[in-house]
């Protein structure tokens, strides 16, 4: 097309009777997204996540006429690509521990994740969260050269919990670090928001275990109030 050419206008098109209009689209693109894993947020370390995909275990029916499958259970799971990270706190350190914890006393571990990590919950902003029983990982794997990557692929307990609002928080389940309940609930703001959680379990809680407010503050439950720091 030449330099002074003329463009066409935009054609407009009829739609046709009994289509439906499309709605407004925003693609989304996963460059601020939030993923949280037993309380520790983790999003800077992943590069691929699926929270949380669907997995239906057909049921084949065979007869003298046909084959035809049927929906089963529906299982759920967690996959998430990280860049393996030895530094304290980050990857090995909270992937490690949710397994400990989960061989020791079968304790399931919550994650969170958002498309928006710079928006609060909403409607177009939803907080998909959950359980997952932790399974043992590939603590090194590589090319040389380059970057170190890490797959897992734990099953939730159950469906995910989507929340299009702020969900209170509760309870608190001990831990190192614990969670808030119920699944999805928004993290209180300090140790003055935790008066009215009900702990769990309500007696002292064991030594080094602990719940982080969103001032990125541990506290810990012991037996009559919430206090300070890891349980001593």
């Amino acid at each position: 097309m030449a330099a002074n050419a003329v463009k066409e206008p935009p054609s407009v098109e009829v739609l046709a009777t009994g289509d439906a209009a499309a709605p407004p689209a925003n693609p989304l693109i996963l460059n601020n997204c939030y993923f949280e894993l037993g309380g520790i947020n983790l999003r800077c370390t992943v590069k691929h996540l699926e929270a949380c995909f669907a997995e239906n275990k057909l049921v084949t029916v065979t007869t003298f006429c046909n084959e035809t499958d049927y929906p089963g259970v529906t299982k759920w799971h967690l996959r998430v690509t990280f860049y393996m990270d030895f530094t304290a706190g980050s990857v090995y350190q909270t992937l490690n521990s949710a397994v400990v914890n989960y061989q020791t006393s079968q304790t399931p571990v919550n994650f969170k994740a958002r498309p928006y990590f710079s928006s609060v919950t909403s409607a177009t902003n939803p907080q998909i969260s959950g359980l997952v029983i932790p399974q043992p990982f590939t603590m090194l794997i590589g090319d040389a050269g380059a970057a170190s990557e890490l797959a897992i692929d734990w099953n939730l307990t159950g469906p995910p919990t989507v929340d299009t609002g702020a969900v209170a928080a509760t309870g608190a389940t001990a831990g190192a670090p614990g969670f808030f309940t119920p699944s999805g609930a928004q993290i209180p703001a300090n140790l003055a928001a935790l008066t009215g959680i009900t702990a769990s379990p309500a007696a002292n809680w064991a030594p080094g275990q602990f719940v982080i407010t969103a001032d990125l503050l541990a506290n810990n439950w012991n037996g009559s109030a919430w206090v300070a720091g890891k349980h001593p």
